[in-house]
């Protein structure tokens, strides 16, 4: 069958009010992984990236009508909401018979109600590569849906949910994403994020063990492709588009310490390491001064830790299963290994007063990384957070729409979709802002940043989210 599946614009007008536009970062590699699986498997699918290539819903509408597709799959993220469903609904008015499917994180996690809109006919949920095979093959063959595991379908006007898929444990069963169905070269990471482009993504495993309240790949499982199915997609990056850097954005990339270093020793056998430079995520405590060593000559030049809060008390009311003492051990030892450090904290955590903002923000000036992301906490869908929301705080008349779940509250005019019980919307967004400047605006940082500037783009960055930071909150928000 032909299909095409879509990336919907991120701009649903949240960012337009905090005047940033939201540019490409990284290549969609969810649908690429899709639709590569698909054309293995004799059926036609392209990948449209409306974000990337600027595509309005006007221009959406014709090339939708010029492909004459049988399907159309579209992403559907919870802050993306309304712009993933218009997508749907315009689909369905250039051809009520066009198929249309909705996968992503936020069907996963709310199947039944995301079905429930007249212009999508079907939810996958969770992995969609099978599913979707599943379906294409269904609809091509006009048999019953019954049998595929992992959707929600309508059957005469009632919504049926079939049983859960298993997840795919050997990774390898799917082939390197086939890139050449994207324009690459639209793709940069935002100027935070690199040194040198070419800067493209990959994956090198799926899921996390560990049970954070606020996240929504918590308890899913560990999978990983293997080290020489890594290697030869790093190769193709490296040889056929021309990166220089590599982003794995894996959920926690150290979580088997035999594998990365396994990995890191045949990244330098093949002499990777010398051609590419490459960053990562994990945790704190899944780290040591030996691997963060083997990762450096590897070519690691990067490590983003999730750090959340700087007290003991909120990080464990977050089910984060890390100490303080861990987290500084961690940033202390990829210091001394050479390793530049981003650490993500977070305003506003359940059960957190003031002063435990205030304490996190201090632990973030103690860490000293080279970058720090303060975030407001936003309870998504699919998160025990999300389930507790009640418990620990309210959902406010901006929770009415997903559009408003965003991280960047403090920088925007609307009320935020969640409160943590004795705070205020306006003084948890005063929070995030005075946090950012806090931590940028010390002297030894502008000094730090000022000498190590190596791109225009950086540069530009730190003006105007400078100038950001001392209007109070208007204009454009950090990255």
């Amino acid at each position: 069958m032909k299909a095409l599946l879509v990336m919907p614009s991120l701009d649903n007008g949240y960012w337009k009010k905090l005047g940033k536009k939201v540019g490409p970062k990284s290549e969609p590699l969810s649908l690429l992984y899709i639709a590569t699986f698909l054309n293995k498997h004799n059926h036609e699918v392209r990948v449209l990236d409306c974000e990337a290539q600027g595509v309005s819903n006007e221009q959406l509408e014709k090339r939708i009508r010029k492909g004459n597709y049988d399907v159309v799959g579209v992403a559907m993220l919870t802050s993306m909401f309304s712009q993933s469903l218009q997508v749907c609904k315009t689909a369905k008015k250039i051809n009520p018979n066009i198929k249309v499917i909705v996968g992503g994180s936020h069907a996963s996690v709310r199947p039944l109600e995301t079905a429930k809109e007249k212009s999508i006919d079907v939810v996958t949920i969770g992995e969609a590569e099978a599913a979707f095979k599943g379906l294409l093959d269904a609809f091509e063959n006009k048999t019953s849906l019954k049998d595929i595991k992992g959707i929600v379908y309508k059957e005469e006007g009632k919504l049926i949910q079939t049983e859960a898929a298993e997840k795919i444990q050997d990774l390898d069963f799917f082939p390197i994403p086939n890139r050449e169905l994207i324009n690459m070269k639209l793709y940069r990471p935002s100027v935070s994020y690199y040194k040198r482009l070419p800067a493209y993504t990959m994956v090198t495993t799926r899921g996390c063990p560990y049970r954070c309240t606020f996240c929504a790949t918590a308890k899913t499982g560990y999978r990983m492709h293997s080290i020489p199915r890594v290697v030869e997609e790093m190769k193709l990056l490296v040889e056929k588009y021309g990166a220089k850097e590599i982003l794995i954005r894996d959920d926690t990339f150290t979580l088997n310490k035999k594998r990365t270093k396994d990995l890191c020793d045949a990244i330098i056998k093949e002499g990777l390491h010398k051609k590419v430079t490459w960053d990562c995520i994990t945790r704190a405590g899944l780290v040591n001064l030996e691997l963060l060593q083997k990762m450096k000559n590897a070519g690691c030049w990067g490590i983003h830790f999730g750090v959340e809060g700087g007290s003991q008390k909120i990080i464990d009311t977050i089910q984060k299963d890390a100490t303080l003492d861990e987290i500084k051990n961690a940033f202390k030892w990829a210091r001394k290994a050479g390793i530049e450090t981003r650490g993500y904290f977070m305003i506003g955590l359940p059960g957190g007063k003031r002063e435990d903002d205030e304490a996190t923000i201090k632990f973030a000036k103690e860490l000293d990384p080279d970058w720090a992301q303060f975030t407001v906490t936003v309870p998504y869908p699919g998160t025990q957070l999300y389930q507790e929301a009640s418990k620990y705080g309210e959902l406010t008349s901006s929770s009415a729409t997903w559009d408003n779940y965003q991280t960047w509250g403090g920088f925007s005019d609307d009320q935020l979709p969640w409160v943590s019980k004795g705070r205020e919307s306006e003084e948890l967004k005063e929070m995030q802002r005075k946090a950012l400047k806090s931590f940028y605006f010390r002297p030894k940082i502008i000094l730090r940043k000022m000498m190590n500037i190596d791109n225009w783009g950086i540069f530009k960055k730190y003006v105007l989210g400078a100038l950001a930071l001392a209007s109070g909150g208007s204009g454009r928000a950090p990255e």
